[in-house]
Formats: structure tokens, C-alpha cells, sequence
């Protein structure tokens, strides 16, 4: 995915941290149990924040220590397997392979055979997560295509392409039966997936403008030399800052019970923090120093 949303960990409490690194942990270790190996590498920030997101609900899960193969030599605490630990692995390899797809139809023959590798080796985890969750997997072909089809006729519209993926990530909130739960989570995950669209449109803009590569942005504004005039750019944030405030305002409206403190620093901080540093052009840049 993407991995923008993630906390501010500057501004993390040390029981947040420890609770943000373990569910990281958890989930990858629940892709491996699930999916193999390989589906480990599908592990990213965004689909931690959805295991959060949707076991607010839930009781305080149990923790373990787990093996990691990254580091074979130490073990890490982690999140035990649950009901939502098991759909988000469903959710995150189907949105990880439609990724490494739409990553093939962009990248020239020879340039996207690693993404083409990575489809072979875990087409059968696909194929598993999409018989597991066939009304996610349907919601996201109809979302996709939508996007497509904007895509092919170079929509100028920044809120309709977003649209159609704000609502491809909305419908992760069907985990939950109950309107209490179903129609504030709707409109987190709506708001949320919106950031994450632009955010990533902003993110790749200048790549986009020298491939010659749709992104909404080029279409909406007049870029030079891949990037934003000031005003456009700040017309932009505004957009965005106003999905984070929408996003925050519908999650305070959720009877959350576990991670509220953790949730609200990636929502009301970390959001802002990653916008900002999108904006300045250090978001890689802080990725590497901290690796």
C-alpha cells in the first residue's frame, strides 16, 4: 500500500508504542500463518492503522512474543490472532495484489517484472483472500474499475477519482453489523482513504509528470516541472486538511474502547505530520533515516 498513515511517534505515549509496534508485528506474523512467507512483505503502516481502526470495538487483545524473520535471533511482542486480525490479512494481501497490478500497467515490459515476480509468487494468497472475502474483494473490482475509467478519460476531477477509492476503503467498515459502529467507521475509512489517494497523487507527482503518467492533479492544476504552484499547492491542503478534520470528527462519534489514545495521535497528528512532510519533499527522505 501506501503507508502514510502511521503515528506521530514523537508525540507517542511509550504504551502506545509498544501497543502500535506489536500490532505491526501481528499482523505480519498473521499474514505468514495465513498467506506464506512472501505475504509478509504485504505488511505496511496503512493496513495497521485498519486492525486498529476496527477493533476499537473489541476487548483488549492478548498479546504474545513471536519470532521474527527479519531477525531471526530476537523474538517481539505482537498481537494475537483475532476475527479482525484475520480479515484485515484478507484485506491487505487483496489490496496489495490489485497494487502490484496497477504497479505492472504503469512500469514498462522490463521495468515491472519485480511486480510481475511478486504476482506469480503470491497469486495462490490471492486467490485464498478472495475466496475468504468475496463482498471485499467485489467492492474493490467495482471501485477499481471505476478509477480505471476515470484514469482513461484523464479526469480533471481530484474528487471523483478520490471518491472512487475513499469508497473502496470504506467498505471495510462491513466487519461490523452494528450502526453504531458500521456508519462512523464508514466515514473515517471514507475520509482516510480520500488523504490517502491525493496524498499519494501529490507524492508522485513529479515522477507522473516525466513518465507522462495520469495523475489527477496534472489534469486539475498546471504544474511546472512536476510540481504545484503555491496557491494550487495550498488549495490542495486545504482539501486534505479538511478530510483529516472530517475523518477525526466522525471517529470521535465511535463507542472506542481499545487504542483511542494511539488512533487519535494517527488521526489528529500523524495525518498532518506525513501532509506536511509530502508537501516540503522529505517524506522518503525521513522513511530512509529512519530504516
Amino acid at each position: 500500500m501506501f503507508g502514510y498513515i502511521r503515528p506521530q511517534r514523537e508525540e507517542l505515549k511509550i504504551k502506545d508504542y509498544e501497543l502500535y509496534r506489536a500490532a505491526y508485528c501481528g499482523l505480519c506474523r498473521r499474514l505468514g500463518k495465513r498467506y506464506g512467507l512472501p505475504a509478509r512483505f504485504f505488511v505496511n503502516y496503512d493496513m495497521t492503522f485498519l486492525w486498529l481502526l476496527l477493533s476499537c470495538g473489541q476487548s483488549q487483545p492478548q498479546r504474545g512474543r513471536c519470532f521474527c524473520p527479519a531477525n531471526p535471533l530476537c523474538r517481539k511482542d505482537c498481537v494475537e490472532n483475532g476475527d479482525v486480525m484475520d480479515y484485515v490479512a484478507d484485506v491487505c494481501v487483496i489490496l496489495s495484489w490489485y497494487k502490484l497490478r496497477d504497479n505492472i500497467a504503469d512500469e514498462p515490459f522490463f521495468k515491472g517484472l519485480p511486480y510481475r515476480l511478486a504476482c506469480a509468487v503470491t497469486g495462490g494468497a490471492f486467490k485464498k483472500a478472495k475466496r475468504r472475502q468475496p463482498e471485499f474483494d467485489s467492492a474493490a473490482v467495482r471501485q477499481l474499475k471505476k478509477l480505471a475509467l476515470l484514469e482513461k478519460e484523464q479526469c480533471a476531477s481530484i474528487d471523483r477519482t478520490a471518491d472512487a477509492f475513499a469508497g473502496l476503503l470504506s467498505c471495510c467498515a462491513g466487519f461490523y453489523e452494528a450502526p453504531e459502529y458500521r456508519r462512523p467507521l464508514q466515514q473515517v475509512l471514507y475520509h482516510v482513504g480520500r488523504f490517502l489517494y491525493l496524498t499519494d497523487a501529490l507524492d508522485d507527482l513529479e515522477k507522473d509528470c516525466k513518465k507522462n503518467q495520469y495523475n489527477p492533479l496534472r489534469f486539475r492544476f498546471a504544474p511546472q516541472n512536476g510540481r504545484l504552484t503555491e496557491e494550487d499547492q495550498q488549495y490542495l491542503i486545504n482539501s486534505l486538511e479538511n478530510s483529516v478534520t472530517l475523518s477525526g470528527a466522525a471517529f470521535a462519534l465511535l463507542p472506542a474502547r481499545f487504542a483511542r489514545s494511539l488512533l487519535e495521535n494517527i488521526l489528529y497528528l500523524g495525518m498532518p505530520a506525513t501532509l506536511k512532510l509530502v508537501c516540503t519533499g522529505q517524506f522518503h527522505k525521513q522513511k530512509k533515516m529512519r530504516k
